[in-house]
């Protein structure tokens, strides 16, 4: 609480979210960021690609590139194949976007934003 207007006590909201925001948490953090924006765009317009496809057309480094797609993969956003968890070391593992999951992420948001 902080001292308003005439000396009374007013709450301060330090974190807000609209009232139809059921469900949008994950989503928002799973896109929460220009790379992983960059990655799915990619992805979307170039069909499935290998981690050192995706750092070079976007010009990322290699290990940003990694972390990020393990992101989007752990949120469900990115399918890869092989499985990540059956991949061997030293594997080719090439991804590609969960359409379903991101079109119902891109509604969610929308709607968040009353465009949808």
């Amino acid at each position: 609480m902080r001292p308003g207007p005439g000396g009374q006590n007013e709450r301060v909201v330090s974190y807000a979210r609209p009232a139809s925001s059921e469900g949008l948490k994950d989503p928002v953090e799973a896109l929460g960021s220009m790379v992983r924006a960059s990655i799915i765009g990619y992805l979307r317009t170039s069909g499935p690609a290998g981690r050192a496809e995706i750092s070079r057309a976007l010009e990322l480094n290699p290990n940003t590139v990694v972390k990020t797609l393990v992101s989007l993969y752990n949120a469900g956003l990115l399918v890869s194949d092989p499985p990540l968890g059956e991949a061997r070391q030293g594997q080719r593992v090439t991804y590609r976007v969960n359409n379903p999951a991101v079109t119902e992420m891109y509604l969610q948001l929308g709607q968040a934003i009353g465009e949808v």
